[in-house]
């Protein structure tokens, strides 16, 4: 099962990174989204 994860976690790692250089200027500042959110 811990393979598993690690595949999963890899995974979402990669799409992160992709959904990143796809969209820099939303992803520039993450402080200031989280605190537009309200989680922070």
């Amino acid at each position: 099962m811990k393979l598993v994860h690690l595949c999963y976690a890899a995974l979402g790692i990669a799409v992160a990174r992709w959904i990143f250089k796809r969209q820099p200027v939303q992803l520039a500042d993450p402080v200031a989204r989280f605190r537009s959110s309200g989680l922070l």
